[in-house]
C-alpha cells in the first residue's frame, strides 16, 4: 500500500518461540515450493513457506495451508495487534462498521539465502496495491539491510514494520546466515488507498 512514508514501525514483540519453531524447518521443506520465485524474478534467492497464500494473488478467500496450523497460536498476538492497529481512529472504525472487519489475505515465511539479495522492485497488482504489507524479522543478522524508497535500515528480530511496497524496495543479506521474515498482508475492505496511479478501494 502507498503510505506517506517509506516504512512505519508498528510494534516490537518477543518471538523467541516462533523463531525456535522456524529453525526446525528443513532445507527440503524450504525448497519444496518454488512458484513464488518463478513468478517474481526479484525473489530468485528466496524460499517460502506458505501459510495463507494463493498464486493468483486474489484479494479475498485466501487458501489456508496446513503449515498455518503449526504457527497459528504463535501468530495470534501479532495478528491481533495488526487488527487493532487499523481500528485506532474514528475514521478507521467507521470503515469497519460500514464494510466489515479486516482480514489477512496472505501470510508467509520467507527465507533469503546468505550473501544474496532481493533485487529492487515495486509491487503491482490490485491486491498488493490495496493491502498493508507487514514484515516481522524472525531470524536475521546485522549484515541484512532493507531498503524502501530513500530509507535503509536493519530490521531487528521481533520488530513489526509496514512497508510502502509501492515504492522501490530491495534487501541485501551480506551475512553468512539466512534471514527469515514473516510477511503478512492485511486488507480492510472499503479502505481508500491513495495510490500513485489514483484512488483505489481495498
Amino acid at each position: 500500500m502507498n503510505l506517506q512514508t517509506d516504512m512505519l514501525m508498528l510494534g516490537e514483540f518477543d518471538i523467541a518461540g516462533l523463531a525456535d519453531q522456524v529453525r526446525l524447518i528443513s532445507d527440503h521443506d524450504w525448497s519444496e515450493d518454488q512458484k513464488r520465485q518463478e513468478i517474481f524474478e526479484a525473489h530468485t534467492h528466496t524460499q517460502t513457506i506458505k501459510l495463507l497464500f494463493d498464486p493468483d494473488y486474489r484479494h479475498s478467500d485466501p487458501t489456508r495451508h496446513s503449515a498455518f496450523d503449526t504457527y497459528e497460536l504463535m501468530l495470534a498476538p501479532l495478528m491481533a495487534h495488526i487488527e487493532h492497529n487499523y481500528q485506532k481512529t474514528m475514521r478507521q472504525r467507521k470503515v469497519v462498521s460500514r464494510n466489515g472487519p479486516g482480514y489477512f489475505i496472505r501470510v508467509i515465511l520467507t527465507r533469503l539465502l546468505p550473501h544474496s539479495e532481493i533485487t529492487p522492485h515495486a509491487d503491482d497488482g490490485h491486491s498488493l496495491k490495496c493491502c498493508h504489507r507487514i514484515h516481522v524479522p524472525i531470524i536475521t543478522n546485522t549484515d541484512c539491510t532493507f531498503r524502501v524508497g530513500a530509507s535503509a535500515r536493519h530490521m531487528r528480530v521481533g520488530e513489526m514494520w509496514e512497508i510502502n511496497n509501492r515504492r522501490v524496495h530491495a534487501v541485501n543479506n551480506d551475512g553468512d546466515a539466512a534471514r527469515v521474515h514473516l510477511i503478512m498482508d492485511y486488507v480492510q475492505p472499503g479502505e481508500k488507498v491513495f495510490d500513485t496511479e489514483g484512488t483505489l478501494t481495498a
